[in-house]
């Protein structure tokens, strides 16, 4: 398969490596890596690698992310999340939206954050959520993180509606905790639904249910896709088919990898870039340092650098 990026809406109740698994099934691959972790109670776009794009996906640019989240008031959890036990509760003062907005506003810019105490940040080797676990208290050292803003989308008596704009790294539920005490109050993140991870977008992200229709003509994908223990297993379409009618779901490398600047090579020479045989110089204005894309008409052939020596290149890009 040729080396490709989908970008699926991940639906509510499963991990992000559950949604790997039935890609890789569903495709008869065994390469497919997903970009960013959404955890099993959030919702929304998750960007899958597939095939030889796997190797692709450290220079993608993820530096956008935005979120969708509701802050429930008047209470915290220990995982700052739904899936937590109850710990802290607070009453919930009278709040217009002034108040909601300047609280908000002040969050913007570059800050400190904690990652919490259930999350897959490493401290000596091992997941912060590991610890957790096991009852071992340990905590990460604060990181910066980047608030672009946050706009207040809905509300109701006990609950905030918020849309986050903000930089890779940033925990929502750390946000949400860090809302509810900014308003007097104590919270926990209570839904959160990913909008935007860098170039992947929802609006191009592909479904359980049409993906489930897509593979066996049924929208039920719990049946089709993940079906319980010991149940009949639903036919499932040729994979050729399945491929085809997958298309126009698919980013290609030269998509995915916009960001960077491109110089291109006449065919007579595209070989040679594939066989490893070097590569152009970069387009006008990159500077030592730059990356850039070596494309080939519409494909992306490599990824280079430039360096002090001149032209190197980081990835030639498999066209399996």
């Amino acid at each position: 398969m040729k080396p490709a990026f989908l970008v699926m809406d991940k639906p509510v109740g499963i991990t992000s490596h559950d949604v790997v698994a039935v890609l890789r099934a569903v495709l008869g691959i065994k390469k497919v890596g997903h970009t960013g972790t959404l955890d099993p109670f959030a919702t929304g776009v998750l960007p899958l690698a597939l095939g030889p794009a796997t190797r692709l996906i450290q220079y993608l640019d993820e530096g956008v992310k935005i979120y969708d989240a509701t802050i429930q008031l008047g209470a915290e959890t220990d995982t700052g999340d739904p899936t937590g036990e109850i710990g802290r509760t607070a009453p919930i003062p009278d709040l217009d939206e002034a108040r909601i907005l300047d609280v908000l506003a002040g969050f913007a810019g570059i800050r400190q954050q904690v990652p919490p105490r259930h999350s897959a940040v490493k401290v000596n080797g091992r997941p912060l959520y590991a610890y957790a676990r096991a009852g071992e208290e340990v905590e990460a050292a604060a990181r910066p993180i980047r608030i672009d803003r946050i706009d207040l989308v809905d509300r109701g008596p006990d609950w905030l509606r918020v849309e986050i704009h903000c930089g890779r790294g940033t925990y929502a539920r750390v946000l949400a905790v860090e809302i509810a005490e900014a308003l007097g109050s104590a919270g926990h993140l209570s839904a959160l639904r990913r909008l935007r991870s860098g170039p992947f977008l929802e609006s191009a992200a592909l479904d359980f249910p049409r993906l489930s229709e897509i593979v066996s003509g049924d929208p039920d994908w719990r049946k089709v896709l993940r079906p319980a223990r010991g149940a009949e297993r639903m036919p499932w379409r040729p994979r050729d088919l399945v491929r085809r009618e997958l298309m126009p779901w698919l980013l290609s490398p030269a998509q995915a990898l916009d960001h960077l600047p491109a110089v291109d090579v006449p065919e007579a020479l595209r070989a040679r870039v594939r066989s490893g045989g070097g590569v152009p110089g970069p387009p006008a204005g990159v500077e030592l340092g730059g990356r850039y894309r070596v494309m080939g008409g519409e494909e992306l052939l490599a990824l280079a650098v430039l360096e002090d020596q001149g032209a190197r290149a980081l990835r030639v890009v498999d066209a399996a």
